[in-house]
């Protein structure tokens, strides 16, 4: 995001008016003084004239071109460097402007002299529903005694709506049916939101609501919010029915996807004389997640999650959940987890890799696990579940997945160079490099994964390599390149051992990273690619 470079704009008060233009510098302003900022920079403007070093006129912001579906957010100051308190009198957009602008955040009221030299933000974001050019004009009306007849401080935006992609809306489950859940008794259903994009582009959810029985709610989550391509967000739902009867609604959720502006799911409960199960995730990597945390929180691949049905509850006062049924409702095609203690209250994760048996999640995506319990009387609940989201953090991620368990396939990456098995290649020989590389597991038996990534990249071209080293059947292998969380490649490829292959390379140039489709064989030759040399 591109911030406006602003500087301070101000008028002197002297003593006396004939002083205004001297040398001597007044001791005190005690008057307020109007002035517009940078939250960031000072020696910046967007305003080109004031009086004597301040500048609060002729202000202007342009948010280059935003993706319909996106939102780009512009902060100012405004500023008092007075001994008096300014008096904001309004913040608003005038008459004609477009209203993919909009005030974001909290207008201030008043910028007091304690706080005066560094101002009060204000945000403006753009949000563009279609394509084209589009102006807004803001108006902010103080007290400051530096304005001439009253006059207000005017900032044109201008921004332009273009269509470089298209978000595309999946939800999952695509209704909620919460079955039998106790009178009064509050269960629960979670929903992920995913971002089937057909090319790079986050997808903005703007509102959700409820419509029907009001017995339907979702624990509290800000809107809007925005999803990144080839990932989800994991919503948790909950129904509380007030009796005995079967209850009907439906959440509306309302997103820039341009074929599907408004999504509905349907929702239904019976309350019943039953156990309520409750799932939900309780500690990430051994730290405890509260009880009270409405979402199931991100995590990475790799990550050791633990689920829990300790919060939920017999049919009867004094009654106990005595059995737990733990299962794999969902998960990613290329994931071989499986639950660690599927009959107990608490279940972790396991899969196998070249390094034996690894506790946790193995690859990107969305894990759906589903749990029923059992009270003392012999009850048991209907199913609930609780999603999880595994999202790499990381600036780069590359990951390796393939469909036969007895075969060797490697990943491999250098920066700068095709000098593989060397100084520049992290891979199996050389697990971390002085680059940023870092492989996470050497796995010599399928079916992966084997993930790369690079936290903080810099400027260069990462070139991505698959090898067959040793053994096993011709197998499917499955690369996917992640960028800041979001998805930006995927490809397939049939390999029976022969030159290693190269599908694409990340070129970053000033901070920009794209992605360059190589899909190749290599003619590097060297002992670390086993089979592939």
């Amino acid at each position: 995001m591109n911030l406006a470079r602003v500087v301070l704009a101000v008028s002197i008060l002297a003593t006396t008016l004939s002083c205004a233009k001297c040398d001597v510098a007044p001791i005190g302003r005690l008057a307020p003084i109007a002035a517009i900022g940078d939250p960031f920079d000072p020696t910046f403007s967007i305003c080109t004239s004031g009086d004597d070093k301040y500048l609060w006129r002729d202000c202007a912001f342009n948010f280059g071109e935003i993706n319909v579906g996106s939102a780009r957010v512009f902060s100012f100051t405004v500023k008092n460097p007075s001994q008096a308190t300014l008096t904001i009198e309004g913040i608003d957009f005038a008459a004609g402007s477009d209203p993919a602008f909009a005030i974001d955040g909290v207008k201030p009221t008043t910028v007091v002299p304690a706080i005066g030299a560094i101002g009060e933000i204000v945000s403006v974001k753009f949000t563009p529903a279609v394509e084209g050019p589009v102006t807004a004009t803001l108006r902010i009306k103080s007290d400051g005694e530096n304005l001439v007849d009253d006059e207000d401080i005017v900032i044109n935006l201008t921004a332009s709506g273009v269509s470089r992609c298209a978000p595309d809306i999946d939800v999952q489950p695509a209704n909620c049916d919460f079955r039998e859940v106790g009178v009064n008794a509050r269960g629960f259903c979670d929903i992920t939101i995913n971002n089937n994009c057909t090319s790079s582009c986050e997808l903005l959810i703007s509102d959700l609501g409820f419509t029907g029985d009001a017995v339907f709610g979702t624990e509290p989550v800000s809107v809007p919010f925005s999803i990144p391509c080839g990932t989800g967000r994991t919503m948790r739902l909950y129904a509380q029915p007030t009796s005995a009867n079967t209850f009907n609604g439906a959440l509306t959720i309302s997103s820039f996807d341009p074929d599907e502006p408004v999504t509905t799911v349907p929702l239904t409960v019976t309350g019943a004389e039953a156990p309520t199960c409750v799932a939900r995730v309780s500690r990430i990597n051994n730290i405890p997640n509260s009880p009270t945390n409405p979402t199931s929180p991100e995590v990475e691949p790799l990550d050791d999650v633990e689920v829990s049905a300790d919060l939920s509850t017999a049919a009867s006062p004094g009654g106990t959940i005595t059995g737990w049924e733990w299962s794999i409702l969902n998960k990613p095609v290329e994931s071989r987890i499986e639950p660690s203690t599927p009959t107990l209250q608490n279940t972790r994760f396991r899969f196998s890799s070249g390094v034996g048996t690894v506790s946790g999640l193995d690859v990107i995506g969305t894990y759906v696990m589903s749990v029923i319990v059992t009270d003392s009387t012999g009850a048991r609940s209907t199913p609930c579940t609780v999603a999880i989201n595994a999202v790499p953090r990381s600036g780069i991620a590359v990951q390796l997945t393939w469909d036969e368990a007895d075969g060797d396939i490697d990943l491999h990456l250098v920066k700068n160079s095709t000098d593989w098995c060397r100084n520049d290649d992290c891979y199996y020989g050389r697990t971390t490099t002085s680059w940023g590389g870092s492989l996470d597991i050497d796995d010599l038996r399928g079916f992966g994964p084997e993930t790369i990534t690079v936290d903080t990249p810099g400027d260069g071209r990462y070139t991505v390599g698959v090898g067959v080293y040793s053994g096993g059947r011709p197998t499917n292998a499955t690369v996917k390149i992640f960028i800041g969380g979001q998805l930006e490649y995927e490809s397939v490829r049939f390999l029976s051992g022969g030159k290693p292959w190269l599908p694409a390379r990340v070129v970053i140039s000033g901070g920009v990273s794209t992605v360059e489709v190589i899909e190749t064989q290599s003619q590097q030759s060297g002992s670390c690619w086993g089979q592939a040399g």
